[in-house]
């Protein structure tokens, strides 16, 4: 890390996601001050999906290559200012985000921003801002800005949350529902500072702390990725930081996503691999949050058939605005 401008990968993992990554393209190719690689890594999106964002990647880095993901070639990568790697199988967040992960550290890259299709990056300087923040104390190992959601609230940054907290989860989700109340979000930082967990959507992290954990943990399909990072991070004694002068826009779209029940489990059965592999709670502990996932995946369940009810005889039922 020099005086020459930090050489950044941008890792944007994509799952037919054609519609986003035109957006987030526009943003990173806008940086400046910074070195930067854009690495897609498609997770085996459909064969149109596939060959939209191909055409669009093509469209607006003419000087960049579509490439396999496996058996990558790092001399052949290194003078690219882009690819788009072609993988095979969905294997997951982590997992998919590996395969850029690991080819920046091949292409001697100082950091990796990883930042969902479906995030906005407007300021032309948030690279190098994020950059110049992971570098300046050698025990940071994360990065992130303020980021804000369509709805205006903030995702950054994140808390985790404690046993008896998460142990009441159904019951908040009952209140909400009955309510309509929502836990308000905590103010944002007035300058920069360490923070306890960041949003998985956009962060830059640093290839050194990378390589000392051995990148992303793939024990978990989606979900749960933030606190495992958390996790590992604390117990390499290294710490995040936040930035809140600069933000990015998360336009993640809830709707768009279908019946919410099968990414609840996907999500109870990662929040279960955390809790056996960095949690620390002992055996009753972790049979009771099952319990409560096991309770809340009832919930989620119960007001999917009142939506459907409701849709059919135009009726209204309890939990219909959770």
């Amino acid at each position: 890390m020099s005086g020459q401008p930090l050489r950044v990968a941008a890792v944007v993992l994509t799952y037919n996601s054609s519609d986003d990554l035109p957006g987030c393209l526009a943003g990173l190719m806008a940086q400046q001050g910074v070195d930067l690689r854009i690495l897609v890594v498609d997770n085996a999106s459909t064969a149109d999906d596939r060959a939209r964002m191909e055409a669009d990647f093509r469209a607006a880095l003419p000087d960049g290559r579509v490439l396999p993901a496996r058996n990558i070639c790092p001399e052949d990568v290194a003078p690219l200012p882009a690819v788009f790697l072609r993988n095979k199988i969905n294997a997951g967040y982590s997992a998919g985000n590996n395969i850029g992960a690991r080819l920046a550290a091949l292409i001697a890259c100082d950091a990796v921003l990883v930042v969902n299709p479906d995030v906005r990056i407007s300021d032309p300087e948030y690279v190098r801002t994020l950059a110049a923040l992971i570098t300046s104390d050698p025990a940071t190992a994360v990065a992130c800005s303020a980021l804000r959601n369509l709805s205006g609230a903030q995702e950054n940054p994140m808390s985790e949350p404690g046993f008896a907290e998460e142990l009441s989860w159904p019951f908040q989700m009952l209140a909400a529902a009955v309510f309509r109340r929502r836990k308000p979000a905590a103010p944002l930082p007035a300058a920069p500072c360490r923070v306890e967990k960041v949003s998985g959507a956009c962060f830059m992290i640093r290839t050194d702390f990378l390589q000392l954990t051995g990148f992303f943990e793939e024990s978990v399909f989606l979900y749960c990725e933030e606190s495992i990072l958390m996790a590992q991070v604390r117990a390499a004694g290294w710490h995040m930081m936040m930035d809140p002068a600069i933000e990015a826009l998360h336009a993640h779209r809830n709707d768009s996503k279908g019946d919410p029940l099968p990414r609840f489990r996907t999500w109870a059965k990662s929040r279960g691999q955390f809790h056996k592999d960095y949690g620390g709670y002992g055996p009753v502990r972790q049979s009771l949050l099952a319990g409560s996932r096991a309770i809340t995946l009832g919930l989620i369940r119960g007001r999917g058939y009142l939506r459907r009810q409701r849709t059919s005889d135009g009726g209204a039922g309890i939990g219909d605005g959770t």
